[in-house]
This record gives structure tokens, C-alpha cells and sequence, in this order.
């Protein structure tokens, strides 16, 4: 089974429907029995899976049909079921466009959807008492969408661009290009977005005959997770739908994939700096007997800091700057892959010293140790998997429409935890052959069992409660008994506030070396630790700190605490580490600069806040970067990582008392010490600037950046208001520049707000030709704004949204522990976080229009277009 990790851009992303999973128990108490789930089968064969659990005031609805790009027939390669998803938002019998996405804002909720190779799905969360109604707009949207001709016109513009964004974004392209190549037969080869010449060709009617035949009740599973009485749930459910008649049962043929007997290879070029490989195997479906050991397989060879691709390739070769493995389990015959980001001269290497490692692992088997880890990993993916209420719903509609059993993620702990060295040695030789192998490049276009404790519902919200030690250290400790999981972060003033351009970057690389070695531990020892134990470290750094954040499980919270110790007492920055980290930061830099977004955003920052440190990259530049010596690290390390500087803050399943004692006693010989104070330094433009670049990209991005507020601005509550009302898929910006006139297929705007000022970002991703009345339409949105006040209707909306949105991010410990300590480090305070939604709340209509016209001035904004360079004559340099 994948697992997607938590970066935005997991190379298959665009492709999967994850399934929660488990392995081995963390406790010796006693096994709980499986929370209670009602499942119910109406009369038409449509699913309903119910489940009440905390929090008490949301309720998530996970919907999943069988319509996927895997399962459309005479439509194979057309993206159709994606086209149909984005359809639905698009207008009922009796919902005009965007009134769907409105409805659910009005309520404070959210909506989301996605198609995958095999599943449709779509998720709502909401405030409990609006289950009903949430449900009642679901079945509209399923039963009785409309597919109006203008609106159809519009989104196949809006799908277009998607697929343009697609290929300008290397990863995307490298997992096109693997499934092109390793299916020959089954119809996982196609994108799920689909080919541009057969989605072009599809007419309306085509939409519709397949979502008559699709949307069908026996082929929907719903699930419904919350803050809800069960029984009520369900009866809700079989009321809106018991009128649902289903066609006459269609069994879908099963697809097979011809076995492969050779290698298959493929390359394309591509405008980027870095190269990308990817090596696959075709591998198991879901439900087959060696899956487990597939998965645990996955995890020894290339998940996490301590495998073995990732020890060998990274870490003792330095041949590639990231790399990794997973097994990707569909409901049919799915790949096993290996995925690297490298330098081009080193592609042939590579791919041979994978191969080496992978026959080791066939020939000698896998170590104790690593089966262990390994296990532990699956664990706690499933134990962080299941934080929040859409987290439980996707989960369970996922296993009952792919499996036929909603519980299908507890079953799989046994068959993990029973892998053995021989499994393993034995699907490695049966799966991971020569002959089962497709290597494919993207290269610079110049070179061709365990099931957590039942939590005891409680109706009182966790408080955090604060200590500050004799040297100066606050502690803020939350207890949170939902799951037995732990999050801690560590925050110290500094980031890019302290930088210059000679020293740009070095906060970032502080942070990354934390992880790298200490007296008495390696870097093995730490991080690769961890993740042994199904925890994680991660470092930060941004405009006014940086730190570490770290997820465990319950028992682990004592080796964690040891760790934190070492590293912020004891670093010692290997000079054999910092080489490393800085060839793989110079690497990043190219990777920042072949993206759109990446590198236009940074041009922004560099044109709005000129020489002020929020202009600088927050990674460093090359040159600052390789000018940066071991001493320069030391030394900052000794000036900010100091008690006074530092707020600890730990969330999760603990004690108040003995979790305080454990972190006094740990760090009360952290000694005190002198450290430079943070500057404050006033930023912004003067004027406006305009800054236009050519990249090698089939799309073309407009941003405009306005200098706002600091984090301590009261304003900044009138901004986010203002963000939601003009953002989002229910904002001004989407209905006028997507919905009206299909101008862009991403856009919107970001906040960002730093304790010596902050900016707000607005965004459109667009094509070349339309570049001039994108532009135009952006600033007609933004002087509207500003000329009249905003509606009463508009500013509810957004409130609703906002408070949503700041409830459901409160479901977990690591939003808790990472925004409280940093709270508390910029002088909010360490329960500012509890006081957002009444500030939203008692914000008025004119205080938001007021504030669009302070900060929103276009004789002050700062302009970057990202445009592909003119088409030469052949001939002409």
C-alpha cells in the first residue's frame, strides 16, 4: 500500500486513494474491540457506514463511487470521470452554479473532491448541526446535476490549464511517463486527467450517459464520522436516497495487465535544472496475500532517513539529493517504485547501485531491526492517518468500496505484523526481477497490530498550561487523550530576520544540522531513530524562527525528550554532514527556480520588501550558501539555540505534572546565556514595481503582492476576511476569473503576516495569451473591493469559513504544539489560538473595507508575470 506523505508534492498525488494502515501495538494494556461503526445496506445497494467520535461539533462526509479513470470503458484516456467530479460542483435541477460551494460555506463548512484510478471521491466537513443539510446538497449533487452547456464549455477551458500545470511540474510528468510505460494493456497507463485530444473530444452527452451509468447507489459508499447520533445519521441518509433507483447491475470487467518478460525504458526532456528517476516493478493489488510483505519491503529499501537507498545513495555515496520507495496497491496489479531527484551525469550510476541493493535484499534478506522499524512505520501511519473526522470517514468508505470490508485497515495489522525475513526475501525475488523492471528519466532538456486505546469522550476542551524554568525556557504542555500520539515543537527567535544576503540561509541550514549529530549520537541516531519508532523529526525555519517539530507515539515520549536534549545542548555540526546539506541545498535552489510558483513567489518577496531580510530566499542563495563555514553554523547555534530564546511546547497523549517534570528536568542545565536581540526593521515598497521573466513553461502565472500588517496588527483578522471573501472556490476571484470567464485553472491569495510586517499575495495561473486580461480582470476584483462595502451575506460566509477552517486545523496535536509555541514566542501569547474565532467574529463590514483600501494600493504593489519567451523563426538565435 502507498503511503502519501506530507509534502504537497508526493509523486502521486494526482493518482491515489490511500487506505489507512497499522502494524504492531505500542501498549501492553489490554486490546480494545473496534470502535463501533453501524453499517447499513439500503434496498437500492447503496452503502452507508456511521461512526460517532470526537470533536462533538463537526461531523465529516466521506463519499466514494466506483468511477475511476481505470474503470471507463469506451471513454479509456479521456479523463472523463475527473471531468465529471469537477461537473457536479457545477449546477443542479435545482442549485445554479456556485450556489453548491456557497451552500457549504454558509454552513462553516468545506467541500473537496478527487478521482483517482479506481474511486470518485467526494468529502464535506461540517458543524454538526448542519449534517442534514449537508447531506440533503450531496444527494443533489449526485442525483441531479445538470451539465449546463456554458458551464461544461468553461471547465473543459479550467482542465485544460490543469493539464498544462501538470506539465510543467516535473514530478507529475515523471509519473505520467512511468505508467505510460510500464502498463501496456491495463488502463492505469492513462493519466487520470486524462490525454488533451481525447478529452477535447468529449461532447456533454458523453458526460451525462456516464454519469447516469456511474452514479449509481450500488456502486456509492457514504460515510458519515462525527459528532452524531448514529442511528439518526443513517435514517437522514436512507431518507434523501431510498428514491435513488439503481440501473440494472453492471459488473466491471477486470482489466489484465499482460505479465511484462522485458525491461522497458523510456526518457524525456524537460525545463529543469535537476534530473528524475523513477524505477518501477509491477507489484500486487489489495487484496492479495503478499501484500504485507510488499509494503514492509517498501519501507526497508526507501522509506525514511535510515533505509537503505537512502543511507547508501544519500547519505554515504551523495549520488542523489532525495530518494525513496513505496508499493502502490490499487484494486488492480499496482507498481513498486523507487523514485530519486539526482544531477544528470550520475542517472547510469544510480540506477545501478539501486539495482545492487535491491539484489542484496533478495540475496542476503532483510535484518530484525529493519523488519521491526518497518513495522512500527505502518503504525504510525495509521495512528497519524486517523487524526482528524475526514481522516475516519475516508478511511472507512475507502475499505468498504475497495475490499468489501469497512475494517479491511484493522485486518491488515495481522497480515503485517506476520511478515517474516523469509516473506520478505521471497516476494523480493518473485517481484523485484530485471524482467518486471520500467526506468524511466526526466532529464534538463539540453540532455536527452495495533488498534489504538478507545479515547474517553470528554465534553471539556484540552487547555495549555504554562512553566517557565529558573534559565528562561517556557513550557507549554496541552493534554489531548483522543489518540495515543504526541507532538512537540521547539521554536527560537530567528529565521530570515537575522540574515543578510552573506549570511542568507544559514538559519535554514541550522535547523537541517540539528538532525545531523551530536556528541554521542550519529545522524543515524536521530532522525532515522525516530522514524524506527514510527515518530518523526522535521526541522522549520522561516521569517522570524526556526526549530524542530516531532510526532511519536506515547511510550517513545522519553527517547524523544532524550533526542530534543542532545540536539539543543549538544550539536555538533560534522563538517562531513554540512557538506552534504549544502550540495543538497544547492540542488533545492535549482529546483526552486525550475518552479512557476516557487520562483515567483520568491521574485515578489525580492520586489516588495528590497532589502529588507523577508526579501531574501528563505533556503539562501548559492553564493551565501557555499561562503558558510562550520563556525558560521556553531556560532549562530550558540547565539539563538539558548534557553531564553526558546519556547517548548508538547501536545498530545501525556500528563500535565510528570510531562513538565520530564522536560524541566531535562533541560534545567541549559545554561542561560547573552544572545543578540531580534532587529525590527521597517519594510515595504515605496512604489510600485513590475518584474517580467521567461520560463520554459506551457503555462504563464500573474502575482501581485500588497505589504500588509504584522502578526501583532488587530487588522490581520479584517485581512483574513477579505482573503476568504475574494478566495476559495466560493470567493469573487474564482466566480469572476474561472467561473465567468475561464481564465485561469489555479488562483486565488495568500496571507502571510511576520512580526515586522506581512503581505498579502494574489495569484492566477493562466495562459500566455490571456495574460493581459487576467491581469485586468485580477485588479477589477481588487478595485471592487475596495469601492463598495462588502455584503452582509459575503462577510457571514466568510466568517463561517474561517472559524471552520481554524476548527477542523485544532483536531490535531502538531497544529496545536507548533502554533501555540510559536504564539507564545512572538508575544500573541500561548492561548491566542483559543481567541481566534471571537476576533473574527467581532469584526465588522466597514472595518474590511476599510482595510481593503489601507493595504490593497496599487501605487504600491509589487508585480512579477511568469510568461513563456516568444517562439523564434527557425533560423533566427
Amino acid at each position: 500500500m502507498i503511503v502519501v506523505t506530507k509534502t504537497g508534492r508526493a509523486f502521486l498525488s494526482l493518482l491515489v486513494t490511500v487506505i489507512s494502515i497499522v502494524v504492531v501495538s505500542v501498549s501492553s494494556a489490554e486490546e480494545t474491540p473496534f470502535p463501533a461503526v453501524f453499517r447499513h445496506v439500503l434496498e437500492n445497494g447503496l452503502t452507508i457506514l456511521a461512526k460517532d467520535s470526537l470533536p462533538r461539533d463537526l461531523a465529516a462526509i466521506d463519499i466514494k463511487i466506483k468511477a475511476g479513470s481505470g474503470l471507463e470503458g469506451e471513454y479509456a484516456g479521456s479523463g472523463i470521470s475527473h471531468f465529471v467530479e469537477h461537473m457536479v460542483f457545477k449546477g443542479t435541477k435545482t442549485r445554479a452554479a456556485g450556489a453548491i460551494e456557497k451552500e457549504i460555506k454558509s454552513y462553516g463548512g468545506f467541500i473537496n473532491a478527487a478521482a483517482s484510478h479506481d474511486l470518485t471521491s467526494f468529502t464535506v466537513t461540517v458543524p454538526s448541526e448542519h449534517l442534514k443539510e449537508a447531506i440533503s446538497l450531496l444527494k443533489d449533487m449526485l442525483l441531479n446535476a445538470t451539465f449546463e452547456k456554458k458551464e461544461f464549455e468553461k471547465e473543459r477551458e479550467v482542465i485544460l490549464k490543469e493539464m498544462k500545470l501538470n506539465r510543467d511540474e516535473p514530478n507529475a510528468r515523471l509519473s505520467k511517463l512511468l505508467y505510460d510505460t510500464a502498463y501496456i494493456g491495463h488502463p492505469y497507463r492513462y493519466p487520470v486527467i486524462g490525454y488533451e485530444q481525447a478529452f477535447r473530444a468529449l461532447k456533454r452527452e458523453d458526460l451525462i450517459k456516464y454519469y447516469n451509468k456511474m452514479y449509481v447507489p450500488n456502486r456509492i459508499v457514504i460515510a458519515v464520522v462525527g459528532g452524531i447520533d448514529k442511528v439518526d445519521a443513517i435514517a437522514a441518509i436512507e431518507k434523501e436516497f431510498e428514491s435513488f433507483k439503481p440501473p440494472n447491475y453492471m459488473i466491471d470487467l477486470q482489466a489484465v495487465e499482460p505479465m511484462q518478460i522485458s525491461a522497458r525504458r523510456s526518457e524525456e526532456g524537460m525545463a529543469i535544472s535537476l534530473s528524475y528517476l523513477a524505477m518501477g516493478f509491477h507489484s500486487t493489488r489489495l487484496l492479495d496475500k503478499d501484500l504485507f510483505a510488499m509494503d514492509v519491503l517498501s519501507m526497508i529499501l526507501g522509506r525514511g532517513d535510515n533505509s537503505r537507498l537512502n543511507t547508501v545513495l544519500f547519505k554515504e555515496k551523495e549520488m542523489v539529493h532525495a530518494i525513496s520507495s513505496w508499493n502502490y496497491t490499487p484494486k488492480d496489479p499496482g507498481l513498486f517504485v523507487i523514485t530519486a531527484s539526482l544531477d544528470k551525469e550520475n542517472l547510469g550510476s544510480v540506477e545501478n547501485a539501486v539495482l545492487d541493493e535491491v539484489d542484496k535484499l533478495k540475496n542476503e534478506g532483510a535484518k530484525d531491526d529493519e523488519i521491526e522499524a518497518a513495522k512500527r512505520m505502518v503504525l504510525s501511519d495509521y495512528i497519524f492517518s486517523r487524526q482528524t473526522l475526514e481522516e475516519e470517514a475516508s478511511d472507512l468508505s475507502a475499505n468498504e468500496v475497495l475490499t468489501g470490508d469497512y475494517a479491511f485497515s484493522r485486518r491488515y495489522v495481522d497480515g503485517v505484523q506476520s511478515v517474516s525475513k523469509e516473506d520478505l526475501k521471497r516476494v523480493a525475488n518473485k517481484i523485484l526481477r530485471n524482467d518486471n523492471l520500467t526506468v524511466v528519466r526526466l532529464v534538463p532538456a539540453s540532455f536527452i497490530a495495533y488498534e489504538p486505546k478507545a479515547a474517553v469522550a470528554s465534553t471539556i476542551e484540552p487547555t495549555i498550561k504554562k512553566e517557565i524554568l529558573p534559565n528562561g525556557l517556557r513550557i507549554l504542555v496541552r493534554e489531548d487523550r483522543k489518540t495515543p500520539t504526541i507532538s512537540i515543537s521547539v521554536a527560537m527567535l530567528g529565521g530570515l530576520s537575522v540574515e543578510d544576503k552573506h549570511t542568507n540561509g544559514i538559519s535554514n541550514l541550522t535547523a537541517r544540522m540539528l538532525l545531523k549529530g551530536t556528541g554521542i549520537r550519529k545522524e543515524s541516531d536521530i532522525e532515522g531513530a525516530l522514524e524506527n519508532r514510527g515518530g518523526a523529526i522535521a526541522p522549520f525555519s522561516g521569517f522570524n524562527s526556526f526549530g524542530v517539530n516531532l510526532t511519536l507515539l506515547k511510550p517513545d515520549l522519553d527517547f524523544a525528550l532524550d533526542i530534543l536534549k542532545d540536539i539543543l545542548m549538544d550539536s555538533t555540526f560534522p563538517q562531513d554532514e554540512l557538506d552534504k546539506e549544502k550540495g543538497l541545498t544547492l540542488a533545492m535552489i535549482k529546483d526552486e527556480d525550475d518552479d512557476i510558483f516557487e520562483r515567483g513567489g520568491y521574485l515578489l518577496r525580492r520586489n516588495l520588501f528590497g532589502d529588507h531580510p523577508y526579501g531574501l530566499r528563505n533556503i539562501g542563495e548559492a553564493e551565501s550558501i557555499k561562503s558558510l563555514k562550520r563556525d558560521d553554523l556553531l556560532n549562530f547555534y550558540k547565539a539563538y539555540c539558548r534557553p531564553d530564546n526558546m519556547v517548548i511546547s508538547i501536545s498530545g497523549d501525556i500528563e500535565y505534572d510528570s510531562v513538565t517534570r520530564k522536560i524541566s528536568y531535562a533541560f534545567s542545565g541549559m545554561k542561560d546565556r547573552a544572545g543578540p536581540t531580534i532587529p525590527t526593521i521597517e519594510a515595504g515598497l515605496r512604489k510600485s514595481t513590475s518584474q517580467t521573466v521567461e520560463m520554459e513553461k506551457d503555462q504563464s502565472l500573474i502575482i501581485l503582492c500588497f505589504k500588509t500588517v504584522s502578526i501583532k496588527n488587530s487588522d490581520k483578522y479584517a485581512l483574513d476576511i477579505l482573503g476568504s471573501v475574494l478566495s476559495g472556490s466560493s470567493g469573487r476571484l474564482f466566480h469572476s476569473l474561472r467561473d465567468k470567464r475561464s481564465l485561469a485553472y489555479t488562483l486565488g491569495c495568500v496571507q502571510k503576516f511576520g512580526l515586522d510586517t506581512g503581505y498579502l499575495i494574489f495569484y492566477v495561473a493562466t495562459t500566455k495569451e490571456r495574460i493581459a486580461e487576467a491581469k485586468a480582470a485580477l485588479i477589477e476584483e481588487i478595485d471592487g473591493i475596495k469601492q463598495r462595502l462588502i455584503a452582509n451575506e459575503e462577510s457571514i460566509l466568510a466568517k463561517r469559513e474561517l472559524k471552520s477552517s481554524h476548527k477542523i486545523k485544532m483536531q490535531t496535536n502538531d497544529y496545536f504544539s507548533f502554533q501555540a509555541g510559536l504564539d507564545e514566542l512572538y508575544g500573541l501569547g500561548y492561548d491566542n489560538l483559543y481567541k481566534y474565532e471571537s476576533r473574527i467574529e467581532a469584526v465588522a463590514e466597514e472595518e474590511i473595507k476599510d482595510a481593503a483600501n489601507r493595504y490593497l494600493d496599487l501605487e504600491k504593489c509589487a508585480q512579477v508575470i511568469i510568461t513563456s519567451p516568444p517562439v523564434r523563426e527557425k533560423g533566427k538565435q
